[in-house]
């Protein structure tokens, strides 16, 4: 109920804007069947309807990649960097990181095994654990996390290019991330049960 305006918005966006009838759309390791007529977001192949926040996250990335297309920076930021993103950092971490680290803190190859098997993550440079994995085509999330030492505790953190904040605002990548995370954590918890 809390996503309708913002739906209807998008929409409408979409509209304005000729965006082709159908199309589909990869969002992490979900693909997704848009429909303009029916203003539906639907998971492929069961034909779910997607969650509200996926489905505006979803129109948004069409909105702002149809008008102002993608061109990577090769300048990794973290959620603090983006406007309004220092307010928000707290509430982001509680809800995104520090599951991640409660998960992973005492085994980070876990999480590296999932990012790279389930989400056909790669490895990059940096931390005790560093992958790269897919959001959108050709949009890239980077994972990083630490393990504890004696001085300090395991942390981990998300980055993303500079350039996608011109096509999400604040609150759209904290989404965007906040699926990432509860994505590997019921990767995790899969992985779990099964043993």
């Amino acid at each position: 109920m809390g996503y309708e305006i913002s739906l209807g918005i998008s929409w409408r966006e979409l509209e304005r804007i000729a965006f082709p009838a159908n199309c589909s759309l990869s969002l992490f390791r979900d693909k997704y069947e848009i429909r303009l007529a029916e203003r539906e977001v639907l998971l492929s192949p069961c034909g779910l309807r997607a969650n509200e926040d996926v489905s505006v996250l979803i129109l948004r990335y069409l909105i702002g990649r149809s008008k102002k297309g993608y061109n990577p920076l090769g300048e990794w930021i973290s959620i603090k960097e983006t406007t309004g993103g220092k307010l928000f950092c707290t509430n982001f971490t509680r809800r995104a990181i520090r599951p991640l680290v409660e998960w992973f803190g005492q085994d980070p190859e876990e999480l590296t095994r999932i990012l790279r098997e389930d989400f056909a993550g790669r490895m990059v440079e940096g931390a005790d654990v560093a992958v790269e994995v897919e959001a959108f085509p050709g949009v890239f999330v980077r994972i990083f996390f630490w393990k504890s030492d004696e001085d300090l505790p395991a942390d981990a953190t998300m980055l993303f290019d500079r350039a996608l904040t011109e096509i999400f605002i604040m609150e759209d990548l904290t989404v965007l991330l906040t699926i990432l995370a509860e994505d590997i954590l019921k990767a995790a918890d899969i992985r779990k049960s099964k043993v």
